[in-house]
């Protein structure tokens, strides 16, 4: 009778049993390891591209900054009508002055294009700002931790001590801009470039 009730059951159900507890719990903690190294691989993933992504993105203002520094200096003392302005009226560690007569009128007091521009960094702030002579201060970088700017004689000698007197503002031939700052997930980025003075 019992064999008869065993052999009335269909084929697939001959002999088979069920998962055991143990082997449940075993194969949940081995999903849960692998759910865990995914889950922590994909968040490092994340955390690394915005990383990378605020340090771009700050790396290209800090390119733009340069470029307008770039360009002021590098136009400093620019006097084809042959007025004899001052080049550098303003020569410190965390600030400068520069002049330059780029539409040839005699004079230094045009705005479009900027003959008379001053670079400002405030410890306190943190804001390094840019100023046209008759003009208010614009803020071009914000969140910097230290801005420093260093002056090279024609010789490549630091001319160290600042703020320099007019004798030294004189013979300036480059200016050394040194920039510190962080990202908003707090990593450092570092920038500097030194710009020669075209104009003697």
């Amino acid at each position: 009778m019992d064999r008869a009730t065993d052999e009335s059951r269909p084929v697939n159900q001959r002999g088979r049993s069920g998962m055991t507890l143990v082997e449940l719990m075993v194969s949940l903690v081995i999903f849960g390891v692998i759910i865990a190294v995914v889950f922590g691989f994909l968040t490092e993933s994340r955390r690394s591209y915005q990383s990378t992504r605020q340090k771009a993105q700050y790396q290209q203002g800090l390119r733009a900054v340069m470029s307008l520094v770039t360009r002021d200096v590098r136009s400093a003392g620019c006097d084809p009508a042959g007025a004899g302005f001052e080049r550098f009226p303003a020569g410190g560690v965390q600030a400068f002055r520069c002049r330059m007569d780029l539409n040839g009128d005699g004079d230094v007091t045009d705005t479009g294009p900027d003959e008379d521009v001053a670079y400002t960094f405030d410890a306190n702030t943190g804001e390094l700002s840019r100023a046209v002579a008759g003009g208010a201060a614009v803020v071009i970088m914000r969140g910097l931790q230290n801005c420093t700017f260093n002056y090279y004689d024609n010789q490549g000698a630091v001319l160290g001590n600042v703020p320099l007197n007019a004798t030294d503002r004189a013979r300036i031939m480059a200016v050394d801009l040194v920039i510190a700052g962080e990202t908003e997930r707090q990593d450092p980025v570092h920038y500097s470039t030194r710009v020669a003075v075209r104009n003697n």
